[in-house]
């Protein structure tokens, strides 16, 4: 729950929907993370196979380490199951737990509207209904760390150990940049832009 994904479902669900969340964290960083977020639970990802049965109306999996029959397990009958991440746990499946509560499955792929081509705008449409919702103080950013782009094999490494919190985001202007006249900084830019194009 204390990743990117994560931060913003817990907004989403607790501030905007107005549900009770439980969110699942590993250590104490992201624990206060997810509290700070609006959830007002958190477990560690082991304590999932431990929950009651029926415990959730809905369930958002952000992880290809949760055991998809656990969550089957606690969702409520008619209840709703979203995956986000699949990896090798969704290949051998069994529904039939979920089938005899006749819950809902459905998958969430980042840019599956633009891939598909299904109706590309509406991406666009919850972007910006994203950003009135952080202008009108409902929602809080969840940019936690910035670092220079020269720095990105630092940031994958981060998030691929799975210890981040929110989003690192890339500097695409180094300090020595942002010091100069506009004029330059602008020349710069194209320079630059140019210099990719072409690579």
């Amino acid at each position: 729950g204390g990743g990117g994904v994560g931060s913003w479902a817990v907004q989403i669900a607790s501030k905007m929907c107005g549900l009770e969340v439980t969110a699942t964290a590993s250590h104490d960083k992201s624990r206060e993370w997810c509290k700070r977020m609006g959830a007002a639970t958190v477990i560690d990802h082991s304590e999932v196979a431990t929950l009651p049965l029926n415990s959730f109306e809905y369930v958002l999996s952000l992880s290809d380490r949760v055991n998809i029959s656990h969550l089957a397990s606690v969702v409520k009958p008619f209840g709703k199951v979203c995956l986000v991440v699949g990896g090798e746990g969704i290949k051998n499946v069994d529904l039939s737990l979920m089938f005899f509560k006749r819950c809902s499955l459905s998958m969430e792929v980042v840019f599956a509207r633009t891939r598909n081509w299904e109706e590309p705008e509406r991406q666009g449409v919850l972007l910006a209904a994203l950003g009135r919702a952080i202008e009108r103080g409902q929602l809080t950013p969840i940019c936690t760390k910035v670092l220079d782009w020269t720095e990105v094999a630092t940031a994958h490494e981060e998030s691929i150990e799975g210890h981040c919190v929110g989003k690192t985001v890339l500097r695409m202007w180094s300090k020595t940049q942002l010091n100069q006249p506009q004029e330059e900084q602008v020349l710069g830019d194209r320079e630059g832009s140019q210099g990719a194009a072409a690579a």
